[in-house]
């Protein structure tokens, strides 16, 4: 009786076993359709779900361009070539109160709108869905739906995180004080130029080297790098002497009017997208106020408000910012002046607070090799801010 007991039980615990088998195999198989699937829309270009993009709405399983939203995520990309960094650019997003996107989940909850973090930003701005594609696993398709960032500019930008990525950033580990780090660019390459230096006995030389001469080659550059020591007393040279030379002056004065005129008109269009924004959450908020259901939406009656809020701050400090650009009137007169006691300035200035002046006063060094030549941007503000800082060297 007892070996039959046991014999049954045996038996059952395999049939048991063989069902469960079965169940992990069906279910194994069902999970391989799925990623099939998955992978066969993907490599068609066809978006497969997921976490919404900041840019983009999702309609009938296709990824449609938010135009506002795409503005916005055009002005990130470019805001991070501008810091060259990202922290840079996180402490200017969450400044003017940018978050990240929003969304509402098929059960009805409210995701996203959060302040932008390092990690926020990095994944954003690496992303190839803005340059219309689709990504899967490690392969890239062409996508169905529009791009939204330019390729050039998106290229740009995973070139200056993969270098930063390796040094630290523009900012970071600047031991050496070099002064043009991060503003100096190679203008055969289009690309950064890298601080770097190299030792003999007791004595260091010190370069700056072209990003592609690094990355590919030396041979890949007609002017791969340039002494460190000469290019950047040549900067500072053109800085004192702008205000002798009348010719000189007078393009200084134009470029940097030009570059008011510019930021002048990033801000207008940043304040038209701002304006587009709130009047369709007032739109919002009037159809949720007359809905007779209001008890339901009281969730995103909040979000609504507090958007508002955001976006209404920004347009007040986008007034504020153009308020102050349009007042700068530059004239020779004025550059003249400010530069008269650069001299005293930098003399008693250390390394580091030189480093500062220079960053604050110039955008951009653009070095021709071949010609010979080297470009300086300044920055449209960039006067003022000198100005600013020779009133509280005085103080």
């Amino acid at each position: 009786m007892t070996q039959q007991f046991n014999t049954a039980t045996s038996m059952g615990r395999l049939v048991l076993n063989v069902l469960l088998s079965f169940a992990q195999f069906e279910r194994e198989m069902i999970s391989e359709r799925v990623r099939d699937k998955v992978a066969a829309s993907r490599r068609r270009g066809k978006w497969s779900g997921g976490m919404p993009l900041l840019g983009y709405t999702v309609e009938n399983t296709k990824l449609v361009v938010d135009e506002i939203e795409a503005a916005s995520v055009r002005q990130i990309f470019e805001l991070y070539l501008e810091q060259q960094s990202l922290l840079p650019t996180v402490r200017e997003l969450n400044r003017r109160g940018w978050t990240t996107k929003r969304w509402v989940t098929k059960k009805g909850d409210r995701r996203g709108g959060r302040t932008f973090t390092r990690n926020a930003l990095y994944k954003l701005l690496t992303n190839v869905t803005y340059i219309g594609k689709i990504k899967y696993k490690d392969e890239t398709h062409v996508g169905e739906h529009a791009a939204i960032v330019p390729v050039e500019v998106f290229n740009r930008v995973q070139t200056n995180l993969k270098r930063n990525g390796q040094s630290g950033g523009t900012m970071v580990r600047n031991k050496h004080s070099a002064l043009l780090k991060g503003l100096l660019h190679c203008k055969s390459c289009g690309c950064v130029m890298t601080h770097s230096f190299s030792c003999k006995g007791n004595k260091r030389y010190r370069y700056y080297v072209c990003g592609t001469a690094m990355q590919r080659g030396w041979s890949e550059c007609p002017a791969p790098s340039v002494p460190a020591g000469e290019i950047e007393r040549f900067v500072v040279e053109q800085i004192r002497t702008i205000g002798k030379d009348p010719a000189l002056l007078k393009q200084t004065t134009i470029d940097v009017q030009q570059r008011n005129h510019v930021e002048c008109k990033r801000l207008r269009d940043e304040q038209k997208s701002l304006a587009r924004q709130m009047r369709d959450d007032h739109s919002k908020l009037q159809a949720i106020v007359a809905n007779p259901n209001i008890a339901s939406n009281l969730s995103g009656l909040s979000e609504i408000q507090s958007r508002l809020e955001t976006a209404d701050r920004r347009s007040q400090q986008i007034a504020s910012e153009l308020a102050v650009l349009e007042a700068q009137k530059i004239d020779d007169q004025q550059i003249t002046n400010v530069l008269a006691g650069f001299d005293n300035l930098w003399q008693t200035l250390p390394p580091k607070e030189q480093v500062r002046l220079v960053r604050l006063l110039i955008e951009k060094v653009s070095f021709d090799g071949p010609g010979g030549n080297v470009a300086i941007t300044f920055h449209p503000t960039g006067l003022k801010s000198l100005t600013e800082n020779q009133l509280e060297h005085a103080q």
